[in-house]
């Protein structure tokens, strides 16, 4: 079946395959961009209705929050007032009575449930909103770890719920409490004298946030810093405290909202930290009722997309296969052509396109244009490569006549006992094979020397008690390699220029160093120098393209080499005074790359 299917298409005209291509992969395209935008639609559903869930267990956080704070900045308050400053220190005077004042202060905070004060001097007293009654010894809490942790913070507060204490602070308790407690500092001493207790009933903590309860299946609880449960509302069925801690220990954790799946059931969790008692306040929902009717109206909405889509598609493949096919046709036609041995064949492209089609036709007409380039370029070189090898043969040949030559002149000089012509003569002979250096375009600095020292030698030979030299490279950097015949015309020219147009005695000075990284090269003399014009005349001959101008060629062809070689990483500065002589600078890298 499939390959009859294959057999089918393969036999269809190219417009009808681009059809069908175009049509199915759009189709395919289609499908997979509604799944996916589906796919991310619901993910951020999801991420918003976790991020509202979370505003909202922050803003009741905040609330929860706002009550401690009161609670903290009216037992600041207390503190500092003077009757319980005298409570916890008392004077002959004091009676329990003087603390009756405090009663309608605190009566204006509704959500005060209790207050309890105790004397380390062994008072105590109470007041009660909710007809709870009496509370323990402090003797008695002396000996708890909760009496030790309040006294360790110094006087700040610290926030407990009752029903997580190991003992019951109020005796005749008619409802879960949260507390806040903290010691009370004599201020004559700053030491502790007393405790005092604020208490908030937990269902008025719960109001806050029951009637965010709006959900089939949601809760909220209320953990401490050490993980217990202190507050719990739930309409979930079997989501009891047990199943809130194991959330807060294997889910939570630092993380502010998460998705988590209990018995089949995926959960939006999301919490906020009470930050005045270090609480951590909890929302669970139930993920699926929470964005079940927005996901109905998603899938309605993609599949009217994906309708749409569909015919546009049909639609616009139709035209697009026609369109397409019609400058690869004329491509076809051209390659024909070309293999028919026309080189000069182009496509005429009447779209001024960027799409693939047009790029493949521009770079056909390209490529046909390079192929045509290639094979005249191929015949040059073929040429220039048998002229190069006929060079090469004579280069061969001519040097091994002149160096035999020289060597006969040479050892006939020595038999006659002629030392000055056969020192001419070997100088001569050194000179050519270090000019020649075997073919190599790279000499070491001592090569370099002793070719310009042989140079010199045959030029003061000419020049008798006319011309001195001196040759000072410093054995530290004679070991380095430079381009050949660098630094020869630069020497050239000082004896031409200025030994023979010097009357007085001609003085020429090589010298070579190492300066950094660099190899640091000059040759000065004491000829007549050049003229402001002429130097700049010089330099701009230098740096000419005028291949004719015969004026500083071998300083123009050194130039050249240099950049070939170097780039922009040497210095080649000439200076010249008139009638003081000229100065050639030239700075090279240690290396060639």
């Amino acid at each position: 079946m499939i390959l009859k299917l294959k057999s089918w298409f393969m036999g269809l005209n190219i417009r009808h395959k681009i059809l069908i291509l175009f049509y199915g992969v759009v189709v395919i395209t289609s499908l997979l961009i509604v799944l996916f935008s589906y796919t991310i639609s619901i993910n951020q559903l999801k991420e918003e209705v976790g991020n509202s869930l979370l505003r909202d267990t922050k803003r009741i956080a905040a609330s929860i929050d706002f009550l401690q704070r009161d609670v903290n900045e009216l037992s600041s308050f207390l503190v500092l007032d003077q009757r319980i400053q005298n409570f916890i220190s008392p004077h002959s005077d004091f009676t329990k009575y003087s603390l009756g004042p405090l009663a309608s202060l605190l009566a204006s905070k509704d959500y005060i449930s209790f207050i309890a004060l105790y004397s380390f001097q062994g008072d105590k007293y109470y007041f009660s909103n909710d007809s709870s009654t009496l509370i323990m010894d402090l003797e008695l809490i002396k000996r708890t770890s909760f009496y030790r942790e309040v006294l360790d913070r110094k006087g700040a507060p610290i926030w407990v719920s009752l029903e997580n204490l190991p003992f019951d602070l109020i005796l005749k308790n008619n409802y879960p409490k949260i507390a806040m407690a903290r010691v009370l500092l004599d201020f004559n001493t700053y030491r502790p004298e007393g405790l005092l207790v604020i208490c908030i009933n937990i269902p008025t903590i719960e109001k806050v946030y029951s009637e965010n309860l709006k959900e089939k299946e949601s809760a909220f609880f209320i953990a401490d810093r050490n993980g217990n449960i202190i507050s719990f509302k739930s309409t979930f069925s079997g989501f009891t405290p047990k199943s809130a801690h194991d959330i807060l220990t294997k889910y939570l954790k630092d993380k502010q909202n998460v998705v988590i799946n209990i018995n089949s059931s995926k959960l939006l969790v999301t919490s906020s930290l009470i930050p005045t008692s270090d609480w951590r306040l909890v929302s669970v929902v139930s993920l699926k009722n929470a964005i079940n009717s927005i996901r109905i109206s998603f899938i309605r909405f993609y599949l009217r997309i994906l309708a749409f889509c569909l015919i546009f598609a049909f639609l616009v493949s139709m035209y697009f296969s026609k369109v397409l096919t019609r400058p690869l046709e004329k491509l076809a036609n051209s390659m024909k052509k070309v293999r028919q041995g026309n080189l000069e064949e182009k496509v005429e492209f009447e779209y001024h396109s960027k799409d693939e089609i047009a790029v493949v036709i521009r770079e056909y007409n390209r490529m046909v244009e390079r192929i045509n380039e290639l094979i005249n370029k191929i015949l040059k070189l073929e040429i220039n490569k048998k002229e190069a090898e006929l060079k090469a043969l004579e280069a061969q040949i001519n040097p091994h006549f002149l160096y035999n030559t020289l060597d006969t002149i040479f050892w006939k000089a020595e038999k006659a006992k002629d030392k000055e012509l056969s020192e001419m003569i070997y100088s001569l002979s050194r000179l050519f094979r270090l000019t020649l250096n075997r073919g190599e375009e790279f000499i070491q600095v001592r090569g370099e020397k002793e070719l310009i020292e042989r140079y010199l030698f045959l030029q003061s030979q000419r020049y008798k008690n006319k011309f001195r030299y001196c040759v000072s490279i410093s054995d530290e950097i004679l070991d380095y390699y430079i381009p050949k015949l660098i630094l020869q015309p630069f020497v050239e020219n000082a004896i031409v220029h200025g030994l023979e147009n010097n009357s007085k005695e001609s003085f020429l000075e090589v010298i070579g160093e190492k300066e950094g990284e660099n190899l640091k090269f000059i040759i000065k003399d004491n000829g007549p120098g050049m003229s402001e014009e002429t130097l700049e005349k010089l330099k701009k001959l230098i740096n000419s393209d005028n291949i004719k101008e015969k004026v500083g060629y071998a300083i123009r062809n050194v130039n050249e080499r240099l950049k070939l070689y170097y780039g922009d990483r040497y210095v080649l500065k000439i200076d010249s005074k008139e009638k003081e002589g000229t100065t050639v600078l030239l700075i090279l890298p240690e290396s060639i790359s």
